[in-house]
């Protein structure tokens, strides 16, 4: 017997996919899934906006007035303790000044820092009240960033300003190497710290980051585990966790940390990922095993981890996601829950590849690969944004990429997926996915990890003994 279709002829209820699309939605209730996303085993969603049949209603002037007067008052008071703050700082140049007005007093100008435009604000909130505490130590970093970010804006990069953002950047190098760390509260200024210099680093020279994350997390560590803030008053550890993630697995090596993840919370930069990166730092760590033993008995332990580990990451949906839409507009959502799928598809990639190799079970990573991409695409064109802070699972997924047409449609998405603070990075995963596929045509590696080239670039002139490590 057929299902019948309920339809509210008050309401446009296709779900986005359908509506993508432009295909008929069919379900059997308001609330249940089409019968399209079923059929293909799809998240049936409709998260963009969903109004009314016909004209909008208008609220009368005296409504919008109230509106905007009260936000110019939120503003203005705002931008009184942007500008209490700067007073605070002793001999600070006038030049040194606008830039620190333009990155604390423009939310907009913190859209790179951010996974999406709703955390703007949040994100200004914060840079503006930690600064009066540690003036000293956290100027020259805010200066380094306001120097990238205004780059970034107008889209053109001079010498003049490369030379001055890297001076500021080594600045704020010393400070980070005097900062004592003695107490949970020090971890919060260190993972500050050191994650401003990693954008504005990755901009401005390109290399060295991963070793500021590893010193950052390795001095923190201690006190990890007993009075570790939480995400909301630790907002930059995740993204350190996840550059040296992303160093780790290219590179076989074992991550410093892996984080602690409280039951539910939106991260500014990884979303709804969090809870997957317990499972990366696994992957990292069963990597780096699997390429220092030949023990047969600890070989099958490994290969056994890594068949749990798979389970559970292909099961795995974001928590909580039906709070997202008291907290987030549509758009952010989309992307939210976009970013969330393609971290798990690049989780679920890397173990795949730690247990066949190129030339084995390939069409099981070119399905995930594809399923990816589409909705790294599908994302975009619903949002007309790209996905931020997703690095990691596009360069996973894009190595897997086999048609030679769609390998160069994939090359022109770098500069959409690839972090945008960080050119040099778009540039080397250019060069490094062009490459592997070559080896991989050729038959002369058999993981993209094991290729002697590299996504992320290194440098001797900035390494561990910067900061003292042996």
């Amino acid at each position: 017997m057929e299902v019948s279709v309920t339809r509210n002829p008050k309401l446009r209820t296709a779900c986005d996919r359908c509506y993508e699309l432009k295909e008929r939605c069919e379900r059997a209730t308001a609330s249940a899934p089409c019968v399209r996303c079923e059929r293909l085993s799809f998240v049936c969603l409709t998260v963009r906006p969903v109004r009314p049949v016909g004209r909008r209603a208008h609220y009368g002037k005296d409504f919008a007035s109230r509106m905007t007067s009260g936000k110019r008052r939120k503003l203005e008071q705002y931008q009184l303790s942007i500008d209490a703050c700067l007073d605070a700082l002793a001999d600070l140049q006038p030049k040194d000044k606008e830039l620190l007005l333009f990155f604390l007093s423009q939310p907009e100008s913190l859209d790179h820092f951010v996974v999406c435009s709703s955390f703007q604000a949040e994100q200004q909130h914060s840079l503006v009240t930690q600064l009066p505490a540690t003036p000293l130590l956290l100027k020259d970093a805010y200066l380094a960033c306001a120097i990238m970010l205004k780059q970034l804006q107008s889209g053109s990069v001079t010498g003049v300003d490369t030379s001055a953002c890297i001076g500021y950047i080594s600045k704020a190098m010393s400070a980070l190497r005097s900062l004592p760390v003695l107490r949970p509260q020090d971890t919060v200024l260190c993972h500050t710290l050191g994650s401003l210099l990693a954008f504005s680093i990755y901009s401005a020279i390109g290399v060295g980051v991963p070793d500021i994350c590893r010193y950052c997390l390795s001095t923190t560590n201690p006190f990890v585990g007993t009075a570790m803030p939480d995400a909301h008053k630790d907002p930059w550890q995740s993204f350190l966790v996840v550059l040296e993630i992303m160093d780790c697995l290219v590179y076989r090596r074992k991550p410093t940390r892996t984080i602690l993840v409280p039951t539910f919370v939106v991260d500014r930069r990884l979303g709804l990922c969090l809870p997957l990166l317990p499972y990366y730092h696994d992957l990292c760590v069963i990597s780096n095993s699997l390429l220092n033993t030949t023990d047969v008995g600890i070989l099958a332990r490994l290969q056994k981890q890594l068949d749990g580990i798979h389970t559970v990451v292909e099961s795995w949906q974001p928590s909580h996601s039906d709070q997202l839409i008291e907290q987030f507009n549509s758009a952010d959502i989309v992307n939210l829950l976009a970013q969330a799928k393609v971290y798990r598809l690049g989780a679920l990639l890397v173990g795949h590849r730690l247990r066949f190799p190129f030339g084995c079970e390939d069409a099981q990573a070119e399905i995930w690969s594809k399923e990816a991409m589409m909705e790294f695409e599908l994302a975009k064109r619903v949002t007309k944004r790209s996905l931020r802070f997703v690095t990691l699972p596009f360069i996973v997924a894009a190595v897997e990429v086999r048609d030679a047409s769609l390998r160069f449609s994939t090359l022109q998405r770098v500069d959409d997926y690839v972090d945008h603070y960080a050119p040099f990075m778009q540039k080397a995963t250019k060069i490094f996915l062009s490459r592997v596929w070559h080896e991989r045509d050729l038959n002369l590696t058999s993981r993209w990890f094991d290729s002697i080239h590299k996504p992320c670039p290194v440098i001797d002139a900035i390494d561990a003994t910067c900061f003292g490590i042996s």
